[in-house]
């Protein structure tokens, strides 16, 4: 049985993750700040863990990689992340603002890669995935303003970049991946595209996705993301 990793699995994309893996027949393990609530985890069957993981406390990481020590995983999905927040000018972004907007989008994730390169090096699979946004464009995204959300998500896509050089002596495939504008509460359940319709065209690209492949940004449709 394949295994999947998603983190925020609790609610939106990476509910949905979890939700269409579990229907698969993967085992699903569900790492979040908040539980699932109880409709949702009676839903997703009995090949599913749960485990607590705060991507802004690193004893948080630390636990979740030592209770996962020596298991194989074969995807690794960092979801677990922040909106861009209040929508202010330049003048008025704080250092607090931009930290806790980077740290969350992108250290914490890159950090939780790091903790679990043993067990995707174990598994059958070894993909690595991180929720990105076209945000992270610097040659598509025309929306203003949304300062340190497009800066993180553009330095997150960067980082799985790194890493599918640093990892591909062993084979692991990174994928930054564009979800869309996807209803859910993150974009005030306004946009284009359900959670089911955005998580099926990202599985099809992890399920398809190549070493050649690795290190670029695709989007849920399967195209390139221009940088």
């Amino acid at each position: 049985m394949s295994t999947v990793l998603i983190t925020g699995a609790n609610r939106g994309i990476g509910l949905e993750f979890a939700r269409q893996y579990a229907n698969a027949g993967w085992h699903v393990i569900a790492a979040s700040r908040t539980p699932l609530a109880p409709k949702d985890f009676a839903q997703l069957g009995y090949d599913v863990t749960e485990m607590r993981y705060d991507a802004m406390d690193d004893a948080s990481a630390a636990m979740l990689a030592n209770r996962l020590k020596g298991r194989p995983i074969d995807v690794v999905i960092l979801n677990a992340g922040i909106g861009s927040g209040d929508d202010v000018p330049a003048e008025e972004l704080t250092a607090g603002h931009w930290e806790k907007v980077m740290l969350t989008n992108t250290f914490a994730p890159l950090h939780l890669a790091g903790l679990l390169e043993p067990n995707l090096r174990l598994g059958e699979k070894k993909v690595l995935v991180a929720i990105s946004s076209l945000a992270a464009s610097m040659s598509q995204y025309q929306v203003p303003r949304q300062y340190a959300y497009r800066a993180s998500k553009a330095a997150l896509n960067q980082m799985l970049r790194n890493l599918s050089v640093d990892w591909k002596d062993w084979g692991c495939i990174c994928l930054p991946l564009r979800p869309g504008r996807v209803k859910t509460r993150m974009s005030d359940f306004e946009g284009d595209l359900t959670p089911e319709q955005s998580v099926t065209g990202m599985r099809g690209v992890i399920d398809n996705a190549t070493l050649e492949q690795s290190g670029k940004h695709w989007g849920y449709d399967g195209q390139i993301v221009a940088w």
